[in-house]
């Protein structure tokens, strides 16, 4: 839950991060424009009103003494009033039909202004201003501890009602309507069934009906901040050739846990996956499919590959999510030091135990009904 004095904290962190990267790369004044950094800089807030568009009805403006929101007409209610409520940011508001750009770039002369995403003539520093979201105040993880496991809860209960003969977009409806009803965004929802669970990586619902096997992996968003899993149910036995695979993608994903670990370079923790695949007897499908990464007010901040040289720090959320045609092992943890918190299961799904260096991580089972 987001209040306002915890806001009023988050926020003075974030403003504190904000002005540091300024000073040192000596930059006026920072324009966030996307919704994502929207939802950061606002501490769980939303300025989007198409879902498909990455750029927000607003701006925001942060210098080292002030913190501005740019808001047309058509926004200059909602936004102040529903969205930055709590968080000290004085409106410039222009009609709907003025000429926004103009009204932006003459705000900003005379100053040397970085932003999220190059708009009004600014420097684009997307990569740098992102990563000052990447480890998550206390109040951050405290939203996320409290989100995983209702958002897991939610997509738990909705596959295990799943009954042979529903469409994979009966399914996604469900699961997305769920998610919704509990005040989520769903900007990722993948459904695949039978044949399609062995051919597609990233299976969007079709009308196939369900026959034997469903995989559901989501990305599910509250506060802004993502939640990442994927579940698998069947209606028949295993068979031989699919409980190889989902013993090999378990240990595939707990070897990828075990190396996430405080000050881990990311390339390292990808490669130790790819050791696990080959050890498997599935090497061939490490190159099929991203692992995952980095996670926060993105679906993914980064998708890591071996040559990936990016640190691993406390406070960070991960989610790796390893595939071999036909099965998948995914969930969403934070970092302390070398142990990784699960966030995102519901607490009643069945789960297997792998050990990895001495180490003991649950992984979810394939529901069979």
């Amino acid at each position: 839950m987001v209040n306002k004095m915890s806001s009023q904290t988050e926020f003075a962190e974030k403003l504190e991060r904000i002005r540091g990267f300024l000073s040192k790369e000596r930059y006026d004044a920072a324009l966030f424009t996307r919704n994502d950094n929207f939802s950061w800089l606002s501490c769980g807030h939303y300025a989007f009103v198409d879902k498909s568009s990455e750029s927000a009805v607003c701006t925001l403006l942060v210098t080292q003494d002030k913190t501005v929101v740019f808001c047309n007409s058509s926004e200059m209610y909602r936004i102040p009033e529903e969205e930055l409520r709590d968080i000290p940011f004085t409106l410039v508001d222009y009609r709907w039909n003025s000429d926004a750009d103009k009204l932006i770039r003459e705000y900003c002369k005379g100053m040397r202004v970085v932003s999220d995403s190059g708009a009004f003539g600014t420097e684009n520093r997307f990569l740098d201003l992102s990563r000052l979201r990447y480890v998550h105040t206390a109040e951050e993880i405290s939203r996320y501890r409290e989100i995983g496991p209702f958002i897991g809860g939610i997509v738990e209960d909705c596959i295990k009602n799943i009954k042979p003969g529903q469409t994979e977009y009966e399914i996604a409806g469900i699961v997305t309507g769920a998610l919704m009803t509990g005040g989520c965004q769903v900007p990722v929802c993948l459904v695949a069934s039978d044949e399609r669970t062995l051919k597609y990586r990233h299976p969007l619902p079709t009308g196939k009906k369900v026959d034997s096997i469903a995989l559901v992996g989501i990305c599910a968003q509250k506060y802004g901040l993502t939640v990442s899993l994927s579940r698998m149910i069947s209606f028949k036995p295993l068979s031989g050739e699919i409980e190889r695979k989902f013993n090999a993608v378990t240990k595939i994903d707990a070897a990828y846990i075990n190396a996430t670990v405080n000050g881990a370079v990311a390339g390292d923790v990808v490669k130790a996956g790819k050791v696990m695949y080959e050890e498997t007897g599935f090497g061939k499908d490490f190159f099929l499919h991203h692992q995952g990464g980095a996670i926060g007010y993105a679906t993914r901040y980064y998708c890591a590959t071996e040559d990936d040289r990016s640190i691993v720090m406390d406070g960070q959320a991960f989610s790796w999510n390893p595939t071999i045609a036909g099965v998948k092992s995914e969930d969403t943890y934070l970092i302390f030091g070398n142990n990784q918190e699960i966030i995102s299961s519901g607490g009643k799904w069945p789960q297997r135990t792998i050990e990895i260096s001495g180490k003991k991580y649950s992984r979810p089972e394939i529901l069979v009904v």
